[in-house]
This record gives structure tokens, sequence and C-alpha cells, in this order.
């Protein structure tokens, strides 16, 4: 019973989907480790399953923050964990299901956080330009996940490197390897032609229940709505030149298709270099009855 089950697969795999048949036949409830299904405002660009879509299955840690609240992989963590003795505790079944690796690299490993305070770097006098240009510099990486404006994350950052005097993937790398919750995690994925397809299904079927509303509204309710952390995830971001009159709805189509492949490719390397997975390709099982048979 304490095994957990990880459904992780590339975008538009059918990772909640398969999660929700496992949950309904094994009497399961649902963690979600995606960074974006988190947020209470973001739906049809987060694809989370909608309450009918759950068909009464428990979801946990979607839902749980305002777009404008700051939620990162260490708040993760610590909620995660604890949901799965809660589960575990009732005497249920776990299934975990998402596509943020460091999410569920976390979650499953003895991945730690620095608990030292920030180190206070002089910023005073800095523009925000110049100290996103200083992150560029130190680490174009974790740069590029950050908008330029946002100064408190950029300055975290930026204490980060100096306490460490290491970029943000050189300390990831620096984790140790050492699973501590006992998982099998199933990877979902397929040919690279198919699966693109599907995203651009994805993709055009959220212009159509409403994505472009969805982020106006947000975009008209606060009109710094672009500088928030949040809003950089992939459906999101790309509306900010839509809506600043610099570029047409079929670009901004084009854009988050671009965008979704672009992640989608980053997923798949970096589970294959972080986890022990076992692969499976839609086109060819179900990936459903492949569970079942091999795990459960």
């Amino acid at each position: 019973m304490n095994k957990v089950y990880v459904i992780a697969g590339i975008t538009a795999s059918g990772k909640s989907n398969t999660a929700i048949q496992l949950a309904k036949k094994y009497n399961a409830e649902i963690i979600s480790a995606d960074s974006v299904a988190v947020y209470k405002e973001f739906n049809i660009g987060s694809a989370k399953p909608t309450l009918k879509e759950q068909q009464g299955i428990k979801h946990h840690l979607i839902d749980i923050r305002s777009y404008s609240e700051s939620y990162d992989v260490a708040q993760f963590q610590k909620e995660a964990r604890a949901c799965i003795k809660e589960i575990q505790d009732r005497g249920k079944q776990v299934i975990v299901v998402g596509g943020t690796g460091l999410y569920l690299k976390a979650l499953l490993f003895d991945y730690r956080f620095n608990d030292e305070p920030e180190i206070e770097i002089q910023v005073d006098e800095e523009s925000d330009e110049a100290l996103y240009q200083k992150l560029v510099t130190y680490d174009p990486h974790a740069a590029q996940k950050l908008h330029p404006n946002n100064r408190k994350r950029v300055v975290r950052a930026l204490s980060a490197y100096v306490r460490t005097q290491k970029t943000q993937q050189e300390r990831t790398d620096n984790q140790k390897d050492i699973q501590v919750i006992d998982a099998d995690i199933y990877f979902l994925t397929g040919p690279r032609e198919v699966m693109y397809e599907r995203m651009d299904q994805r993709v055009e079927h959220m212009f159509e229940s409403g994505l472009k509303e969805e982020v106006l509204a947000l975009y008209q309710n606060d009109t710094e709505f672009f500088m928030h952390q949040s809003a950089q995830a992939i459906g999101y971001r790309e509306f900010k030149e839509y809506f600043l009159g610099n570029q047409d709805l079929d670009q901004t189509k084009a854009l988050i298709k671009r965008d979704t492949r672009r992640f989608a490719k980053r997923q798949w390397t970096w589970f294959r270099h972080q986890m022990d997975i076992n692969t499976i390709d839609i086109t060819e099982a179900n990936p459903f009855e492949e569970i079942v048979n091999s795990s459960f």
C-alpha cells in the first residue's frame, strides 16, 4: 500500500485521463504535480481536468493558489509529501500525475532546499534591467525563466548565486539521487509527429474553449498580470504581445504551439536523464492496461 504510482509524460500524452481511470479502479486519490494547475484562475491554459472530467476522484494540489501568489518546488515538496502521508493513513492508494519534472524529482528523491537566509546584495540603485542583465551573465538558465521586471525573483536568484557560487542547474545537479519514496514511474510518450499533432489539437481546443477570453479577463482585471511569475507559463505569456497590438491571434496561437513542442522536447530529455522510468508508447499500448498489468 505504501508504493506510490507516478504517471508522468510529455504534454498531451493523456496523463490525467490515465490517472483517473487507475484511481477509479483502485480507489485511489490523485496528487497533481503540475506547476501551472496550482493556480485557481488558470483553467483552460493549464489543461487541468474539470470537475466533470475528474469523475468524482479526489484531486490534491489543484487550485490552491491565486496567480498573484508565489509557489515553488520547495512548497510543493512539503505539501505533496504531507498529502501522501494523509492519504495513505486513510488506507487509500496514491497516484501522482504531472509533467513538471523538477516537482516530481523533489517529491520522490532526497532533494533538499537551502534554508539559509538570502544574502543581501546591493540592489537599491540598480534598475530592473541592470539586475536582470547581471542574472543573464551569471545564470542565463535561471534568467530565462523569469520576467525581467520581476525584481523580487531576480534578486532572489542573484542572491542564491552569490551565496553558493553555483547556477540553479549546478545546484540541482548536486542533489543526491537517493529515492526516498517507493514509486513506480510511468512516462507516456509516442512518435514525435504523432505527439506534435496531439499538442496542436490541444491548443486548437483551448482556443475553441475560450483561452483568449480567460487570459483577457485576467489582464483586464490586473494590468500588471504579465509581470507575475505565474504568467510566464506557456499558454499565457504568449498573449502579452497580442494585447499590446504587436501580433495577431493566429501568430499568438502559433507561438503557443511552438513553445508547447519545445517544452515537450525538454520534458522527454529531462526525464530520460533524471529518473528510472517505464516508458509507454501510447500509440502501441493502452497506458491504463499496461500499468494495470505491470504494477497494480
